[in-house]
Order: structure tokens, then sequence, then C-alpha cells
């Protein structure tokens, strides 16, 4: 029998416990900051991202292990380990402390049950499977968003704005409650209406050939894919992705979608070009909603073009959605402008890495020397010769540089320096986060932010 009492709890500023360092703690984590909880971790190591966010101050980090009455003063506790022992004593601390506590995937050790939450604005629907199944929860979730997430929010915006004239114009609670009802029932029949015509169109669509969305996903941050992406997203029923896409922003495909990995990294293709047009291809030919989500912007060394290529040349439907590219999201996150009014008036993308294949012609660096930011992807394995072809054309070897990894990311790493030793500062840089080279007078705009930390950047690099 299910005895749960449901609930939202107003966290903001109030103490919260989290006892774990690793990826269960992480996503606890999120939504906890997400509520403008104070959150304090407990925990021997941490992850990298946990790191991150102690040392921006958005945490306090104690790396230790669990003590007993490491509870008290707290508002609610969160046990994110998978050692039993912590576990219980975790789960009795609280108890003892009358604190409310989730022992996370232990349903016996839980006074409470976090829920699967689609929230958009102040709508928050929350589901909860009484601890049993979690993963059932989320599908619900996803069906409730694909129904509720487009019209309710912005309905809901509205009655919020005509409240309070709504309660002065009718004095008695009777007339106020059932003008209410009526205009909310108004309102809501014609919301169901626009969602039955758009489902009849969607089932119509899928008994032809279905369609292919080739959407940018942004730099890095999952907050950076456009409002039309995401919408899209949330509505596949198939999903291709490449490896500059974020587990965060995974989240919002529906369960029920299939997803295939088909990451493309320097040197370490895992599908080559040709099976993804043809897994493309083939799930649009099956009449489903293909999404094939992309970093940064589709048709930006993206190879979209290619892909747009072979879907038209199948007769099969396909529409773009752009995204932030790397090259103007990444600077402008670091504070970085391609162009300035007094600095920079040009701006041209270069990709320091060439397919093997590809029959365009080397890069004219003579020819960009009038062009005032440069721009590199794909070139940090071969930083040195592209640094020094710059050299031999000209460039001054004491001009600005940056090389920024994971721009966007809670694990973003910067190094600047003059174009002729920018190669040496980054030569210790062990990460697998993709890097992005910018070249000219707008890196000394970086004045804000740390600059040049040897033991923070590798430090970082090996976490």
């Amino acid at each position: 029998m299910n005895t749960l009492y449901p609930a939202f709890l107003k966290l903001e500023g109030k103490p919260v416990l989290v006892v774990g360092g690793g990826a269960v703690a992480e996503q606890k984590i999120t939504g906890l900051l997400e509520s403008r909880a104070d959150v304090t971790v407990i925990a021997p190591e941490a992850s990298a991202s946990i790191l991150q966010l102690a040392a921006q101050g958005r945490l306090t980090l104690q790396s230790r292990a669990f003590q007993p009455t490491d509870t008290a003063g707290f508002h609610l506790v969160i046990g994110a380990t998978d050692d039993r022992a912590v576990q219980h004593a975790v789960f009795m601390d609280a108890q003892r402390q009358g604190i409310p506590v989730n022992i996370v995937d232990v349903p016996e050790l839980c006074s409470f049950y976090t829920a699967s939450i689609f929230r958009k604005g102040d709508l928050s629907i929350a589901v909860s499977t009484n601890g049993k199944s979690p993963t059932l929860g989320k599908l619900i979730r996803d069906r409730i968003r694909e129904r509720f997430e487009r019209g309710y929010p912005e309905l809901l915006e509205r009655l919020g704005a005509i409240r309070a004239d709504v309660l002065e114009l009718f004095p008695d609670y009777a007339s106020c409650k059932t003008y209410f009802e009526q205009l909310v029932q108004a309102e809501v029949k014609v919301l169901e209406l626009r969602h039955n015509d758009d489902e009849v169109g969607r089932r119509k669509n899928q008994t032809k050939t279905g369609k292919v969305w080739l959407v940018g996903a942004g730099p890095g941050d999952p907050e950076l894919i456009s409002v039309k992406g995401l919408r899209i997203l949330r509505t596949a029923d198939v999903v291709i992705y490449d490896a500059l896409v974020g587990s965060d922003l995974l989240r919002e495909v529906p369960s029920s979608a299939e997803k295939h990995f088909v990451g493309k990294r320097a040197g370490r293709h895992c599908v080559s070009q040709s099976e993804i047009n043809a897994l493309l291809i083939k799930h649009a030919r099956e009449g489903k909603i293909v999404v094939r989500l992309k970093g940064g912007d589709p048709f930006i060394f993206g190879r979209g073009g290619e892909e747009l290529e072979a879907l038209k040349a199948e007769g099969i439907e396909v529409e773009i959605v752009p995204g932030i590219t790397a090259g103007t999201g990444v600077p402008a996150s670091v504070g970085i402008p391609v162009t300035h009014r007094q600095i920079s008036s040009s701006v041209a993308f270069v990709a320091g890495h060439r397919c093997a294949s590809s029959t365009q012609k080397p890069i004219d660096w003579k020819a960009l020397r009038s062009i005032d930011t440069v721009v590199i992807y794909m070139g940090i394995r071969s930083i040195r010769s592209v640094t020094d072809e710059m050299l031999e054309a000209g460039y001054d070897p004491e001009l600005p540089a940056a090389a920024i990894f994971g721009g966007t990311m809670i694990e973003e790493v910067i190094v600047t320096d003059t174009l002729a030793n920018l190669a040496d500062g980054i030569r210790n840089i062990t990460t697998t986060l993709p890097g992005l080279i910018i070249v000219g007078e707008v890196v000394r705009t970086l004045s804000n932010r740390e600059k040049n930390q040897p033991e923070e950047v590798e430090y970082l690099a090996a976490h």
C-alpha cells in the first residue's frame, strides 16, 4: 500500500548534506544546486566535476570519510555511496537526528524518495514509484513531458499574471473559484485540440517516409542547445549522436527512443561517415523521426553537408536546426569577443586537421594574415605544425593566442600565451576534452580570468 505523502521542498539557503563523490552524487548535487540549496559534500575522493564546483564556491567539500554525528544541523541528507557500511551509518545517524534521509537505490534506508521530475517554468510534475522502479518513473515522466511541455507552462504564467486582479474582481471565494474553473477548462480545451491535431499529423507522417533533423547541440554546455533543437530532441524516435554530446543533454531524449553513438574524435572513428549516412537513411525509411545530434553547428566542420547530400539523394525529407558553433560560443563564454570594434573587424574559422582523402587545398596562411582573429578547430594534435606554418607565413610571434579545452563545460581549461609559445604551453595537457585555438589581439580581453596556471591546468587535465 502506497502511503507516501507527496510534497515539494523549499531548499533555498537550507543546508543539505551529500555523502559520496562519484557520478551518482553529481546527479543529486545538480538538482540540489538548481533548488539553491546550501550543499556540503563529504567524500574521501570526489569527481572532477565536484572538485570544480567546490573550487567555484558553489558547494562545500570535505575530503574525508563520513563520521557519526556528521548529519547534525542539516535540513536534508542524501547518501550517494555504494559502501554498505557507510550507507547504514548515514541512515542511522540521520534517523537519530530526525533528519529526512535518502540512501540512493536502497529503499529500505530511505525516509523519503526523490521523484522523476518534469519542470518547465513554474510548472513541476513529479512521478514516484515508491522506490520500486525509478526507470519506469522516468519513462512516465517523459510521456508526461511530451503531453504537457508545450502550452501548459505558458498557460500557467498567464493565469498567475491575472490571479491578483481576479481575486479583487470577485470578493467571494466561490465566485472566484467558479471563474477560474471555467477559464482553465476553456484554455485547456484549446490546448487539447491543438495537441490532438499535432498527434494526428505526426501519425500521418509516420505512415510515410520519416524525417531527419540535423540538430546542432552547441559547444558543450547542454543548456546552449536552441529551444527548437531541444523540442525536436524530446520528440525523437531515434537519436544518432556524436562524441561531443554530453550525457546531460541525452537525458532529454525520450526513454522509448533508440540511441546510437557514432562518435568521432581525432584519430579514433567509431563509425565511418558512410555507415552513419546508411543509418540515417534506414531509420527514416522506417517512418521514424530521426535526430542527428551534432556538437556545435552541423554545417561548421560537422559534416552536416555530407549527410544532407546523402539524404537528399535518397529523397528523404531533412531539416537543419543550427547550433552555436564552438568558434563563437567557446570564446564568448570565457570573455573573448572574436570581433571587437576597436580590435577586430574580421574572423576566420580554420580546420587544423584535414581529412586524408580530402581534395581541399592547404591553408594559405599568408592570405589569412589580413584577418584579425583566427579560430582553429581540430588543431590541438597538430598545434606545433600549425603555429610553425603561421610563423613562416609572417605572423607576429608575440601575437596573443589561447587554447581552450572543454569550452563552456565545468571541466573547462584555458591556457594563454604567445603564438610562438602556445605549443609548449599546452604540451603537458593530457585531457581528452576537445580543444579550440584562438589567435589574435582579442585574446588580450581575457583579463578577468586567471591565466597560465600550470599546476591547476595539469591537475584538471589529469582528472
